[in-house]
């Protein structure tokens, strides 16, 4: 039998392999038995530089060469001799019938087509040119199919990334364009020398420029940079030689009408010899922050007008953010560290549970948040109490608080000007209450009084509270002749003067009372007058009968207070000097009881003050005197009017206090007779005041006549009216009155003497 090395003497690898192939185990058989048709044919696929492969048989028996074997992968060697369909099974489904038609007579041509191989144990696709051709048996029939097969699929995959390269470039460029062409942002590209060549329409549009401007190359951005920003335009050029980067960076542009607009630049180097630069506008950003920063600065100096303080804490940390002005309230210097514990070791103990408990409800996320308190603080570093009032808002986020903000105010001032006020009120209160005199207030537009101090009562035989709720009710009890006069000084208030009038009144049980009432107007913030208000002073002759007790001692007070009162008197007691000065000057005529023995009560500087002051209130002191004419003397010297040594009979002091009455009965008789031709004298016309002066100098008819150029019987007319106005009966009663009114005699010159004198 012929050697099989014999029959197939080329091949290479592949060769050998055919040649030691068990193909007897095929339906090929043995070598030997191979018609010779097949055996050249297998001779030229193993000697043949291209990748063949050789199927042959109605199984289409696999013998390939060499350069066909790479492309079994896995299958290699396996493949040899195996039937076409096993090791091709995953494409047999299409394979199978291109074989068909090859096995019909036809050549199968295909390029670069797709397939799903399993060649290296997993599927893969690969690309082929291949070439499929029939080939003949010893009969001429067809025996076989020859195959060419050339693996494109790095060619495909090359082709196919250069496919996907050139779109990713194309698609890039439509975004770059896609950029260029945004409505938002400016686009500008420029050489190295910083002339502009090339602008998107966003940028033209927003510098006001037209494209024909760029393409002649007029723009340069340091034509289109102020003065100001070129050196910060350099240093971008300079950063953009170092790194290819310019910006991000801001400036403002000159637009071709002159104006300015605020830019945002950033670009790079494009590699080309020009830079690409994005430019937006950000002009309404740059004004936003203007107005922020011209409203935080009027925020900020509105804060330092009112000294408010603004303050954080942190609920988490702690962490507590004040300013120099908060810390100093703390009594601690600006760049001193605060915590939690510095401030609450400056709240006063007093006043540490109330701002615990308000941290803590506004603290809770179940309520509102809020935060609002006044309490005391006690410097830490100057001992210096002070009043902060706060105010504040906690945030929460998932029910917890997160962030508190809040403002905080130095109200020292205004809690003392409290108290001042609160004090200033409680003495008004007692000047009211003690008063003889009654301050009023009234609404000028409803004529409703507001305000009646208690002497009102006693006064007028009305009570406050139906005065006060009954509108004009006051009004009618104005005496008829002088009602019209009240009402005429209200509306001289209501144009901002100050007016005195006296005027009657007519109480329910039908007395009269004289008043003397000070008119004045009260302003609102406004400056408006909106309300009048009075201090009237009972100027009916009084009896005496007002007794005013300054006694330290509460018993002994008591004790002398009731046994005046069982006498007859009013008495009003005092429990200090103090308090008794600061109500006499409203106190009606009336005698003063001092008890001297208590310091408290003022000693002998009472008398020494009213005495000073000209309050005509007469002074018995009572006292643990010395029985001796040295001690009456100073007590007399001191202005009182009696003294009386302790113990003493009570018939004593009623006795004093009868004189004193006698005397202030006097003197307000001297006081009303004065006051009343006082009144007279300025009603006086002038030609009778003439005529007075001169009969008060001693003066005849004829020389009172020759000096105001009237004649001797016209003087007499006058002298009669004068004597009739003043209620004189005689030329000395007549000077008595003058006496009483202030009004003295004044030298007169003859208007025929004075012609003569040069």
């Amino acid at each position: 039998m012929e050697s099989t090395v014999e029959l197939l003497p080329n091949g290479g690898i592949m060769g050998a392999r055919v040649r030691h192939h068990d193909w007897a185990s095929t339906s090929l058989g043995p070598i030997a038995t191979w018609p010779q048709s097949l055996k050249s044919l297998v001779n030229l696929v193993l000697a043949a530089p291209l990748p063949m492969n050789l199927l042959w048989g109605p199984e289409l028996i696999q013998i390939y060469n060499d350069a066909y074997a790479p492309l079994m992968g896995l299958k290699h060697p396996a493949g040899l001799g195996q039937p076409a369909a096993e090791c091709w099974q995953e494409v047999w489904e299409v394979t199978g019938p291109l074989y068909v038609r090859v096995f019909a007579g036809e050549t199968v041509v295909l390029e670069n087509s797709q397939w799903i191989l399993n060649r290296h144990g997993v599927p893969e696709t690969a690309w082929f040119d291949n070439y499929l051709t029939p080939v003949l048996d010893e009969n001429g029939a067809v025996g076989g199919a020859h195959v060419i097969a050339f693996e494109t699929t790095g060619r495909v995959k090359a082709a196919m990334e250069r496919d996907r390269s050139e779109q990713a470039v194309r698609a890039s460029e439509q975004r770059l364009q896609r950029v260029i062409e945004t409505d938002a942002v400016g686009m500008i590209f420029f050489d190295h020398s910083g002339t502009l060549v090339d602008a998107n329409d966003v940028f033209l549009n927003m510098m006001g420029y037209t494209r024909a401007e760029v393409e002649r190359r007029e723009l340069t951005w340091r034509r289109l940079t102020p003065a100001e920003w070129v050196g910060v335009s350099e240093e971008q050029m300079q950063k953009l030689a170092a790194t290819g980067r310019i910006g991000p960076y801001e400036k403002e542009y000159i637009l071709k009408d002159g104006s300015r607009r605020w830019m945002l630049f950033a670009g790079r180097d494009l590699g080309d010899g020009t830079t690409a630069e994005y430019c937006l506008d950000i002009t309404a950003r740059k004004q936003a922050e203007a107005a922020l920063k011209t409203s935080e600065t009027r925020l900020q100096a509105a804060i330092d007008l009112v000294s408010l303080s603004p303050y954080t804490w942190d609920p988490v940390t702690g962490a507590l953010d004040w300013d120099a002005r908060l810390k100093a309230m703390w009594g601690l210097p600006p760049d001193a560290p605060v915590d939690h514990e510095v401030w609450l070791s400056g709240i006063h103990p007093e006043d540490r549970p109330r701002v615990e408990a308000a941290i803590a409800q506004c603290s809770d996320p179940a309520g509102p948040g809020i935060y609002a308190i006044e309490y005391r603080v006690i410097g830490i570093g100057d001992g210096i109490e002070r009043w902060v009032s706060t105010h504040g808002r906690t945030t929460f986020e998932h029910g917890c608080p997160v962030a508190f903000m809040g403002a905080a105010l130095d109200i020292t001032e205004r809690k003392r000007a409290d108290v001042a006020l609160r004090e200033s009120e409680e003495r008004f209160q007692q000047f009211a209450e003690y008063s003889r005199n009654v301050l009023w207030i009234v609404d000028l537009a409803t004529m409703n009084l507001e305000y009646l101090s208690p002497a009102f009562e006693a006064i007028w035989g009305e009570t406050i509270e139906s005065t006060l709720g009954d509108h004009g009710r006051w009004g009618r009890f104005l005496h008829l002749d002088d009602r019209q006069r009240v009402f005429d000084a209200l509306d001289q208030v209501r144009l901002g003067e100050t007016i005195t009038e006296e005027f009657r009144i007519v109480r329910s049980d039908g007395a009269v009372r004289w008043l003397r009432d000070t008119f004045f107007p009260i302003r609102d913030a406004q400056g408006r007058i909106r309300r009048a208000g009075g201090i009237a002073q009972d100027i009916t002759r009084p009896d005496g009968r007002f007794v005013y007790v300054v006694d330290a001692d509460e018993v002994s007070r008591q004790i002398l207070t009731s046994g005046l009162r069982d006498a007859g008197y009013d008495v009003r007691a005092f429990p200090s000097g103090k308090a008794f000065l600061e109500a006499a000057p409203a106190l009606a005529a009336g005698c003063v009881v001092l008890d001297i023995r208590q310091p408290e009560a003022g000693g002998l500087s009472i008398p020494r003050e009213l005495k000073a002051r000209r309050i005509g209130l007469p002074v018995i002191v009572l006292g643990a005197l010395q029985s001796d004419v040295k001690s009456a003397v100073q007590v007399m010297k001191a202005g009182a009017v009696d003294v009386l040594s302790i113990p003493y009979a009570p018939d004593e002091l009623l006795a004093a206090l009868a004189s004193a009455a006698a005397d202030i009965s006097q003197a307000d008789e001297r006081d009303q007779e004065a006051h009343r031709a006082r009144g007279r004298f300025a009603e006086m016309p002038v030609r009778e005041r003439e005529v007075l002066e001169g009969l008060l100098a001693g003066q005849t008819n004829k020389q009172i006549g020759r000096a105001i150029g009237l004649s001797p019987r016209t003087v007499e007319t006058h002298r009669a009216h004068v004597m009739q106005r003043l209620g004189a009966r005689t030329i000395p009663e007549l000077v008595r009155i003058a006496a009483l009114a202030g009004v003295q005699a004044r030298p007169q010159v003859s208007r025929d003497d004075g012609a003569d004198k040069p």
